[in-house]
């Protein structure tokens, strides 16, 4: 997704937002307990486009995300965004989150940039825990 989001931007003066999900909203999820905390995911994600694309550090922001839109879906900040990159999985609420830019805000929608994976056991973050997880129980039983 941080690939994409990058490689949508434009080079010399487009602007991104990486969101990153707080971790009350995450505790639903398989393997929750593996998913690191907000502040080392937030960390990860801004080295990690940093390191894709040096030249656009100045006009990153990673941010939590405490709701089920965002700042695209924020009265006044959500303007300033004009498309959302996500993935197949969570494409209806991309769906939804247009819904309430239009409904309630009264903006554009945003144009909806969806990644999909090509495996059938892709490197999804479920899939990720999964192993990790695993992988502490074997050593767990080897003690």
């Amino acid at each position: 997704l941080l690939t994409l989001a990058v490689s949508s931007v434009n080079p010399r003066s487009g602007q991104l937002t990486v969101g990153v999900t707080i971790d009350d909203m995450l505790q639903h999820k398989k393997f929750a307990e593996e998913i690191p905390p907000l502040k080392e995911r937030m960390a990860q994600a801004k080295a990690f486009v940093y390191r894709l694309a040096p030249g656009m550090k100045n006009r990153i922001r990673v941010v939590a995300i405490s709701d089920e839109y965002g700042p695209p879906g924020t009265e006044g900040a959500g303007e300033d965004f004009d498309a959302l990159v996500l993935s197949h999985e969570t494409l209806e609420n991309g769906d939804l989150l247009n819904q309430h830019r239009i409904r309630t805000l009264g903006y554009k929608p945003l144009k909806l940039l969806c990644t999909r994976r090509t495996e059938p056991y892709g490197m999804s973050s479920t899939a990720l825990r999964r192993i990790r997880s695993q992988q502490q129980k074997d050593a767990k039983t080897k003690i």
